[in-house]
């Protein structure tokens, strides 16, 4: 009967493992079949963006399609706060589970790790490397996603007093997480024309962010996926709205004009 108890253990660890491991890179598979499916949903031009009117069918299904993976990251991650704590899926045995298999691999990583992907925007522009938009355009952007971000993380941690896994208050959600799916989205949104394997990489370093926070007992499952879902549906959100004002190379068009009294030349910038 030991024999059995023990396979019987073995099994459930393991199937606790996989869901850690599922639900933490469900972003990046959303987004990788997205671009797989079609490419053009998140890539409409600096003239339609933000410009064109909600009714749209275009509009209606790039805000569907880019509510996908923060919904679900957020069901998911509150889910884990649904069941009794010796449940498999509740977030004490996840927890649980994640400080057993990785009992010695506390690191500081996750605090230079969820700036990786956006350091990445900035170093691939720096190479030449075509991204959807100009670099004051990048700036904006990533400015306006990351006070919103902060918004939304400060917002609940301040509404939803949760209680860390290492002892101290505000663990719901991790900002870790929400600031490396921010940069993981927008290093997403800039370069996944360019390769596919630039989005995969930044999202594999947000959920490695949201993995360590567990490893070094800073978080619950329910924090890191609801800080995922916050930091991709804060980018989102931007570049839906954004209006691209700024860095346009407007035609300048110089033309003769007569007037009743006389002549002179008109002066014009069609942007």
């Amino acid at each position: 009967m030991d024999y059995f108890a023990l396979i019987l253990n073995k099994a459930m660890t393991l199937r606790q493992n996989i869901l850690i491991v599922l639900l933490l890179l469900i972003a990046q598979s959303v987004y990788s079949q997205q671009f797989v499916l079609n490419k053009s949903s998140d890539t409409l031009s600096v003239r339609q963006v933000g410009i064109m009117p909600l009714h749209n069918p275009t509009v209606q299904c790039q805000w569907i399609k880019g509510s996908v993976a923060p919904a679900v990251l957020i069901l998911a991650g509150t889910i884990t706060l649904l069941p009794e704590s010796n449940s498999f899926y509740s977030k004490y045995s996840i927890h649980k589970d994640v400080m057993n298999g990785f009992p010695n691999a506390k690191s500081h990583i996750d605090n230079y790790l969820q700036f990786a992907p956006l350091a990445a925007v900035y170093g691939l522009k720096a190479a030449g490397v075509k991204s959807r938009s100009d670099l004051i355009n990048q700036l904006v952007i990533s400015a306006k996603a990351e006070l919103l971000m902060n918004a939304l993380v400060d917002g609940m941690k301040y509404c939803v007093p949760t209680r860390r896994p290492s002892g101290g208050m505000n663990s719901m959600p991790s900002g870790h997480t929400a600031q490396a799916f921010v940069s993981a989205t927008i290093l997403d949104m800039e370069y996944r024309d360019t390769s596919p394997w630039i989005s995969v990489a930044g999202y594999a370093a947000a959920a490695t962010t949201g993995m360590y926070r567990m490893i070094n007992d800073m978080h619950w499952i329910s924090d890191v996926l609801v800080g995922a879902g916050i930091g991709i549906f804060s980018t989102k959100v931007v570049y839906y709205t954004h209006r691209y004002r700024w860095g346009k190379k407007g035609n300048k068009v110089i033309l003769p004009a007569v007037y009743k009294n006389g002549g002179g030349v008109t002066f014009a910038i069609v942007l």
